[in-house]
């Protein structure tokens, strides 16, 4: 019985904890993903941070399920924002993706992933990022 008990509270328990959403923030401005990744992570998310779109990539090919959102630069030096995204769509097309530019338009965008223009405030971001996410 004392077994039966605790399965069934142990099942409620983690049935009741809320699933962290992590997102994968790419930028090859370190200070932009390091403000971005900071205020993220106050506001409760799981942020993984990167500056190279390569390595990157290679986390997300590791453990596809395990990313809600990718937040990405659209021109960086070795793959382009949009790149980055089509390549994350194949690996797990669930995963959201959000391109950040200082280009009104941009080339390449052929999943129509949400622009988000240059200069951006934190409060924007935010707002965008728990649009997606809750």
């Amino acid at each position: 019985m004392f077994f039966c008990v605790s399965l069934y509270s142990l099942i409620h328990t983690l049935s009741t904890i809320a699933i962290t959403k992590s997102i994968i923030v790419v930028d090859d401005e370190h200070d932009l993903v390091d403000l971005f990744s900071d205020a993220l992570s106050s506001y409760g998310y799981d942020v993984f941070p990167f500056t190279d779109p390569i390595l990157a990539l290679e986390s997300i090919k590791g453990n596809p399920g395990k990313y809600s959102l990718l937040i990405t630069d659209f021109m960086m030096n070795k793959m382009n924002g949009c790149e980055l995204g089509i390549k994350v769509k194949e690996l797990n097309n669930d995963i959201e993706v959000i391109i950040i530019t200082a280009y009104e338009n941009i080339e390449g965008n052929i999943l129509n992933f949400e622009q988000l223009n240059k200069p951006i405030t934190i409060q924007i971001l935010i707002k965008k990022v728990n649009n997606y996410l809750k």
